[in-house]
């Protein structure tokens, strides 16, 4: 019969016995493992791996006083990496594999003071079966090492996560600029609101994807002609919304009633709001027109429907002015629903002509 060969081992997987010591594996017989879990434990008494290498040897010597005197016992403490996991497991497999070809295992009893040592269970079971597994729990329960490693894996793939890491280091950061800014500038009373300000921002972005829909916005007014018209319209914008709300509060000032303040802005600043709507759709369907697409006829549609809107506001404001009666607002609504209606017929018609004429 073949003899049989039972191998202990103890696996030091993060290399605390190399990094501590300076002593690498493969360790192997009793008294060069008594050697180095004493010098180990000299060096860090703290450390469990001493104390598996120590429950390594106890296991040894019973193994050798249990199993019979045909059976060979060899004890071999095998370091790993203290780099990246997967660094480690090659060196773990790189000294079994020299540990195997010397003593030629028939069966394995692994030694380990944790969960994390028995991840190389696989690596083991390649050279030889595992006849036993004991376990060397010194300082800390198996829950508490085992709650360790899920959150410890946890972070990492956390911190691995742009969006992730954004959120868990991005906001604080932040927030800390925001704060010494404000100190700075002697405003911490407004500093609550400025947190409060930009940790909605924050938010808003990461729960509706606003960076997204607005690089799809820009993309969509289009890059030279688009983006500058885009830029012009969207500045147009805010100054009738800025010189409206100044309008508003002047007249409002004045004892205007709220009917009246509405009817004045409805003609005084529909017809800049529209121009800078136009401007900004213009400038995309002369850009696209240019590259002899077809959408670009979608966004003179827009500016088609624009202008409807604005002569149905405008036709409203004069209205609530007393302007023009009820009859004078029907026909102009009518009018405007005959040019967006037009504009869309329009739209319709030149698609297939240009269709026809090779645009996409």
């Amino acid at each position: 019969m073949e003899e049989e060969r039972v191998l202990i081992v103890c696996v030091d997987r993060d290399n605390d016995l190399g990094v501590k010591t300076g002593i690498k594996g493969p360790v192997i017989g009793r008294e060069a493992n008594l050697e180095a879990a004493s010098k180990l434990a000299l060096a860090d008494p703290t450390e469990a791996d001493a104390n598996a290498i120590f429950g390594a040897i106890k296991v040894y010597d019973e193994a050798r006083a249990i199993f019979p005197g045909s059976t060979r016992v060899e004890i071999v403490t095998i370091t790993g990496d203290e780099g990246k996991e997967l660094q480690a497991d090659e060196e773990i497999n790189r000294q079994m594999d020299e540990v195997a070809r010397i003593f030629k295992p028939t069966s394995i009893v692994l030694v380990s003071d944790g969960a994390d040592d028995e991840l190389v269970i696989p690596i083991l079971m390649k050279y030889a079966p595992i006849r036993s597994v004991r376990r060397v729990i010194v300082q800390q329960s198996r829950e508490i090492e085992h709650t360790y490693i899920l959150i410890k894996r946890y972070f990492e793939k956390l911190m691995r996560s742009p969006s992730s890491r954004s959120i868990v280091l991005g906001l604080p950061g932040a927030i800390l600029i925001l704060y010494g800014l404000f100190s700075l500038i002697e405003f911490q009373k407004y500093l609550y609101i400025g947190i409060s300000i930009l940790a909605g921002l924050f938010f808003l972005e990461k729960g509706f994807s606003l960076k997204e829909a607005i690089m799809r916005g820009i993309s969509y007014f289009g890059r030279h002609v688009g983006f500058s018209s885009l830029i012009i319209g969207l500045i147009g914008l805010f100054l009738t919304i800025s010189l409206s709300y100044t309008r508003a509060l002047s007249l409002a000032s004045q004892g205007y009633p709220m009917e009246l303040i509405i009817a004045r802005l409805l003609q005084e600043t529909s017809s800049f709001l529209a121009l800078s709507l136009a401007i900004m759709f213009s400038g995309s369907s002369i850009e696209r027109a240019a590259e002899r697409r077809i959408d670009s006829l979608e966004r003179l549609m827009v500016t088609g429907i624009i202008i409807s809107f604005w002569i149905a506001f405008y036709s409203i404001g004069q209205y609530l002015e007393g302007i023009i009666g009820l009859l004078g607002l029907m026909i102009d609504l009518l009018g405007a629903l005959i040019v967006a209606i037009s504009s869309f017929i329009l739209t319709l018609r030149l698609s297939e002509v240009l269709r026809g004429r090779g645009w996409k």
